[in-house]
């Protein structure tokens, strides 16, 4: 059960210096420095790798080592797209039915929560929260197959996100305006300005991104 529980920890502490930058897309590792890094056996650091490479954030060859993989502009709009389609079509329909007050209040938390990060300018726990927003919204319309969708690729998102923030300082603030914006035309009934801001908000990102 300990092993079990380092190599989580490896896992998710490896990620982590990924999606923030502290480790670089081409930068090349090697096991030594990772121990020495996150102060563990090289044990729970190779499961870590082994995961991270399927889920395409680093790539293992016996002559080169271990680098760290770069996400494609290409791939970044691809994702861009395909999260203006599902969630455009998402807060559309939330605008169309009733919202309870549940639903409402935790809209609202995940909300104040994202604005104490905007005010710290911390972009890491800004992406999950800002994840969680979106997912949030897919969950209250109860689409199992946008969540799934979502989950696949919520740490693509974030490592996106952090990027675009990353890039364009004032883009936390203004993402946080816009979450706004989104939630009080779901929550006055208007689909199709939810769907125009939601839409809106991926294509700034986006032309940062690729800026």
């Amino acid at each position: 059960m300990e092993t079990l529980t380092l190599k989580e920890k490896a896992y998710q502490e490896l990620k982590g210096l990924i999606l923030t930058g502290e480790l670089k897309a081409g930068e090349f590792l090697t096991e030594r420095l990772l121990v020495e890094k996150l102060e563990m056996s090289r044990t729970p650091i190779r499961s870590a790798l082994e995961k991270l490479e399927v889920e395409g954030f680093v790539r293992q060859s016996p002559k080169q080592g271990i680098m760290v993989e770069s996400m494609s502009i290409e791939k970044a709009i691809n994702i861009y797209d395909l999260r203006s389609a599902l969630e455009s079509y998402v807060v559309k329909q939330l605008a169309e039915r009733e919202i309870d007050k549940d639903e409402k209040a935790r809209i609202k938390q995940i909300l104040e929560q994202q604005k104490l990060y905007m005010e710290q300018d911390d972009f890491y726990n800004f992406s999950i929260k800002d994840f969680e927003f979106h997912r949030a919204l897919a969950e209250i319309y109860d689409n199992k197959e946008i969540i799934h969708i979502l989950d696949q690729i919520g740490d693509k998102l974030r490592f996106i996100a952090i990027t675009v923030m990353k890039k364009k300082k004032t883009r936390i603030n203004i993402a946080y305006e816009e979450h706004l914006l989104i939630v009080d035309h779901i929550f006055a009934g208007n689909g199709e300005k939810a769907a125009s801001e939601l839409t809106e908000h991926f294509v700034k990102g986006k032309l940062i991104l690729i800026s």
